[in-house]
């Protein structure tokens, strides 16, 4: 590890403290290591490992930033759940001599690429947990009709669409009742947001394969998101084409790091808010 960047939030780290903080493990730690505060737009290629400090919200921004690169990502949580990180700054000093030690994998994890196709323009958007088409105003319904590898699925009226890789199917997906995939797991999930039908059900498809979705301008306005931090407003005749983007964002993973641990301590205590030490 001779060159690594830093990527932090400095909404969570205003006066730089964990910032500061992260440089001296990083001295300690690996001195002969060139450090880089990686900011955004200006991603350097050339990393050994990339540091991102704050939480999942952070490690998605960073994803995207990494994007077509080789660079792998550890995340270093100073934020709330912290579902992507792999350690927090407490111990990052003992997760950083793991990594010298070469105690960890290197998990590629897929993304999302959406083709907009609007006015006869065309942009391209990535993302590593989700894209989703969802209404503007309150009282709007969207009307959609979706498409898999060119052959008409259904027609959907509601709230919107979530099309999910594994990696964020612990995010909205999960909240609007889709299912839970293994990070690895090679599928791309469609989950309907509050459909008005009940014979609407949620589809798991392969990466092999390409979703299109089309809307019209029956639709008032609504928007499409990447992560939740990337956000087009629609009003017009518009197609979106999602699929699994050429390239992935590598995480590496210590080999201590237990996923069903972090998905019992992460998602489902800390949502039943259940205290104590004896739930594993």
């Amino acid at each position: 590890m001779e060159r690594i960047g830093i990527y932090s939030n400095p909404e969570k780290d205003p006066q730089k403290e964990y910032l500061k903080e992260t440089h001296r493990i990083l001295e300690k730690t690996l001195p002969e290591a060139k450090v880089y505060e990686v900011m955004d737009g200006a991603m350097k290629e050339d990393l050994d490992l990339l540091l991102v400090l704050g939480g999942d919200g952070t490690f998605l921004s960073a994803a995207r930033l990494a994007y077509g690169t080789s660079v792998p990502l550890l995340g270093v949580n100073i934020g709330n759940v912290g579902f992507l990180t792999g350690t927090d700054l407490h111990d990052l000093e003992t997760s950083l001599k793991k990594v010298v030690e070469g105690g960890y994998t290197l998990e590629d994890r897929m993304m999302l690429q959406t083709i907009l196709q609007e006015d006869n323009k065309e942009q391209i958007f990535y993302a590593l947990n989700d894209v989703v088409i969802h209404k503007g105003a309150l009282g709007n319904i969207i009307h959609f009709e979706l498409y898999v590898d060119e052959h008409f699925s259904n027609s959907y009226r509601g709230d919107g669409i979530i099309l999910t890789t594994p990696t964020g199917s612990t995010a909205y997906n999960l909240s609007a009742g889709g299912a839970i995939m293994y990070p690895t797991v090679e599928a791309i999930g469609i989950t309907a947001i509050c459909p008005h039908s009940f014979g609407i059900r949620n589809l798991i498809v392969s990466t092999t394969q390409e979703i299109k979705i089309q809307a019209g301008k029956s639709n008032e306005e609504y928007f499409l998101s990447m992560d939740g931090q990337v956000h087009e407003r629609i009003t017009g005749d518009a197609t979106m084409v999602i699929k699994k983007a050429p390239h992935g964002c590598k995480i590496l993973r210590l080999d201590d790091y237990d996923y069903f641990h972090v998905l019992r301590q992460k998602l489902i205590y800390k949502a039943m808010n259940i205290q104590g030490g004896n739930q594993d």
